[in-house]
C-alpha cells in the first residue's frame, strides 16, 4: 500500500525539491511506494487530509496531525543516514 508524504518548504519549489528527489530515491531504494506532494508552509494544513508523513526543510514550530520529520539533511547530506533510519521505521509501520 501506498505511503501519502507531503514535503515542504519556505516557496514550495526551491529546497522541497531537492529534498522530493533525495526521499524518492531513498524509498526507491528501499522498496517503499510513495505518492509525494510538494508545498510550501502556507500550503501545509490543507495538504495534510490523508497523509502519513510531513517532511519540512526546516524546524515548524507548530503540531501537525501526522509524524512530522525535518528533512534538512536531505539538503546538507549531514545526517542523512540518521533521517533514514528514523524514515524507515515511520513508513515500513
Amino acid at each position: 500500500m501506498s505511503k501519502r508524504v507531503v514535503i515542504a518548504c519556505g516557496s514550495g519549489i526551491a529546497t522541497s525539491t531537492l529534498a522530493v528527489h533525495k526521499f524518492q530515491n531513498f524509498c526507491d531504494e528501499n522498496g517503499i511506494d510513495v505518492q509525494i506532494t510538494q508545498c510550501s508552509y502556507g500550503e501545509t494544513d490543507a495538504m495534510l487530509t490523508g497523509a502519513d508523513l510531513l517532511l519540512t526543510t526546516q524546524k515548524y514550530d507548530q503540531e501537525f496531525p501526522v509524524p512530522t520529520e525535518v528533512c534538512f539533511a536531505y539538503i546538507t547530506g549531514i545526517g542523512e543516514e540518521e533521517l533514514n533510519q528514523r524514515l524507515l521505521k515511520i513508513l515500513k509501520d
